[in-house]
């Protein structure tokens, strides 16, 4: 934490975490690149992460036999993860770090670390006690306490815990209050770009009428991703630029398809060796690493994917009906557009923060008939007692002047439950205009299947289930030049289609449209279709552990061919950017990815489909999310990327020839 005031000429990432390696887990090797890239890092963990705290492997049947000792284990996993982050940056794991007592105005103290050879990488460490019923104390008088009860009101404050070779001196009680004051002075100090912070929502892997659900997270993950966002907004508030935030997927990556590489995973893992000591090196310190997982980390499948909460799709680039294109994004949970000064001009305006507030970090995009666009997000309003509601919203945005119609609600498809803890389990909302230019809502559900809500003359009708089941939260939806709208998504085992056999008809639904290749993996994250005739269509996913980008075809009779094109593109995350360019010489389909070192490729395949390979080309332009493309006023293609400095960066095409690549790009 640099003093307040003072200039930050590289981008500042802060993350807020419950444990003290929730990073190494759920976001390297996002992390890594960050580091690597030189970017100031501000790393916040709330809990002391003592468990039970003895530091023997899991796995040995004996270790409950042994003594615990709660302030060394806390130790041990600071050391490890000081060990870890000095290998990230410095390929050191013994590079020095210089450890300090810092305060907050509100007088709360914390354990501070900062790396001697790269001090703008700070590692914080709040201590709280996460002190578990079914543990063992050797204090009687030490009662049960969790993160969970602090943030929902159920204890005024929660102790802390020292460790054994930290600088402090004095344990406290931290109440809700002054954790969440003390969190805002720290934005305040660190001024984030990017904020990273757990997943405030995570699904459930089991239900009970009268407990409720059973979590796919750990209830600390949960908890401090409600205070990191609870202090994010007060920030804000207090005049603070609201920064790129991202919500990581915990324990839960364990049920869905893996989206790493072996490439990357076998990164992450020996990142994980070092902190847990399993690494091989000598250690000449008391206190080494967190021995509880020792080398066993390829165990714990959830370690197996990186991936984001609330994904963003590739549509976030828009041509208005005025000749300009507009970009558009979620920054500290408000909307914000870039937009062009003229058609074709290379100049920007923005980012414009639109009205509103509480929006989840992705945003779904539908142009209507009208040259307006829909926006469409899911809104979390934390309440009482650590209830939160969580709804779809819709804001309407007309182009040639940007004046904006107000948030209006579109509900929840699981409202009728009236329970909000259903109602908070909703995916990222997909979105589409018809011909007559009334909107269809699209999003998972509670039970994992897919609802759908669409406008009439009436306004908004029932919601509509749609089916299907153990549903990725990746939607995409797409108007066809017939009036028929198709939904496109992957589910646990491959795709999903469903279809309109006449314009504003139902929805049917058609699955296993990737199962038929045996020689192919399953779908990681969402389809990406786009239509390549009147009645056809080809979609554009990554296959689970490899990466590749794999393409299928729709036949003339609606079916889809049993056998996928492999297309590259190796390694990365998120989803696959597509867009269909024609004119007299060609007709081909431009593709865009975040690849594996969170640079952006690209790569151009005819679009009726030859069987080669293509060449992808790297550009050296950092990403944060999944790229977008489209046509500008005079039909070149334009891709458009968001950087870690919360800032838009386009390179257009020189002319409408696809061969002739993209120009240098623009920083918006």
């Amino acid at each position: 934490m640099e003093p307040a005031g003072e200039p930050v000429a590289r981008p500042s990432l802060v993350q807020v975490l419950a444990h003290p390696d929730d990073d190494l887990y759920f976001i390297n090797p996002d992390l890594q690149r960050a580091l690597e890239t030189g970017h100031r890092v501000t790393s916040v963990y709330l809990t002391a992460g003592e468990a039970d705290g003895r530091n023997i492997d899991t796995r040995d049947l004996s270790r409950m036999d042994g003594e615990p000792d709660f302030e060394g284990y806390a130790e041990a996993r600071q050391q490890g993860l000081r060990a870890a982050y000095a290998d990230m940056v410095t390929g050191d794991r013994e590079s020095e770090w210089a450890r300090d007592v810092f305060m907050f105005s509100t007088g709360v103290t914390v354990d501070r670390s900062t790396l001697v050879a790269a001090p703008h990488v700070q590692l914080v460490f709040f201590g709280l006690r996460m002190i578990d019923p079914e543990s063992e104390f050797p204090d009687d008088d030490v009662l049960p306490v969790q993160l969970t009860e602090l943030w929902n009101g159920e204890i005024s404050a929660q102790p802390t815990l020292i460790a054994a070779e930290s600088p402090l001196r004095r344990t406290q009680e931290i109440s809700k209050d002054g954790l969440l004051r003390s969190l805002v002075e720290l934005l305040h100090r660190a001024r984030p770009d990017q904020f990273w912070t757990m997943d405030p929502d995570p699904w459930h892997t089991d239900w009970n009428e009268e407990e409720g659900p059973k979590s796919s997270d750990h209830h600390d993950h949960t908890a401090t991703a409600q205070f990191a966002l609870a202090a994010l907004e007060r920030y804000i508030g207090e005049g603070g630029v609201p920064p790129l935030v991202d919500n990581c997927v915990g324990y839960g990556n364990k049920h869905w398809p893996s989206n790493l590489t072996e490439d990357a995973w076998a990164e992450k893992k020996r990142v994980l060796n070092v902190y847990t000591s399993a690494d091989g090196h000598v250690c000449s310190r008391r206190y080494c690493g967190d021995r509880q997982l020792s080398d066993g980390a390829d165990i714990r499948r959830y370690g197996w994917s990186t991936r984001a909460r609330y994904e963003g799709g590739t549509d976030w680039l828009h041509l208005q009906a005025d000749g300009r294109l507009a970009a558009y994004a979620v920054l500290g949970g408000r909307a914000a557009v870039w937009t062009e000064s003229k058609p074709g001009s290379g100049t920007w305006d923005g980012p414009d923060l639109l009205p509103g507030h509480g929006l989840t970090p992705a945003l779904a995009l539908a142009p209507d008939s009208t040259g307006g666009v829909h926006l469409v997000g899911l809104r979390r309003t934390p309440g009482p007692d650590g209830q939160v509601d969580v709804e779809v919203v819709r804001m309407w945005r007309q182009a040639h002047t940007g004046e904006v119609l107000p948030w209006e609600s579109v509900g929840n498809p699981n409202e009728r439950s009236e329970d909000w803890r259903r109602c908070r389990e909703v995916g990222v909302p997909e979105a589409v205009a018809e011909p007559t230019g009334r909107l269809h809502v699209f999003m998972r559900n509670f039970g994992s299947g897919v609802s759908a809500r669409r406008e009439t003359d009436e306004g908004w009708g029932r919601w509509e289930d749609l089916g299907g089941r153990n549903i990725q939260d990746c939607l995409t939806a797409v108007l066809k030049s017939t009036g028929r709208i198709e939904l496109f998504a992957a589910n646990r085992s491959g795709g999903v289609h469903w279809y309109q056999e006449a314009v504003y008809g139902p929805y049917k639904l058609q699955d296993g449209v990737t199962s038929a290749d045996p020689d192919a993996w399953r779908p990681v994250g969402g389809l990406t279709p786009v239509q390549i005739g009147r009645s056809r269509m080809v979609f554009f996913y990554r296959e689970e552990d490899s990466g590749e980008v794999l393409c299928v075809r729709q036949r003339p009779d609606g079916r889809w061919n049993g056998r996928v094109e492999r297309l590259g593109g190796h390694g990365g995350t998120g989803r696959i950017a597509a867009l269909r360019q024609q004119n007299a010489r060609q007709d081909s389909i431009v593709l865009a990815r975040r690849n594996a070192r969170n640079r952006l490729s690209t790569a151009v395949v005819a679009t009726q489909g030859q069987g080669e390979t293509p060449q992808w080309t790297d550009h050296d332009v950092l990403i944060a999310r999944p790229p977008a493309l489209a046509l500008d006023h005079a039909g070149r293609v334009v891709v458009a990327v968001m950087g870690p400095d919360a800032r838009v960066r386009v390179m257009r095409q020189a002319t409408r020839d696809a061969a002739e690549g993209f120009g240098p790009p623009t920083v918006v």
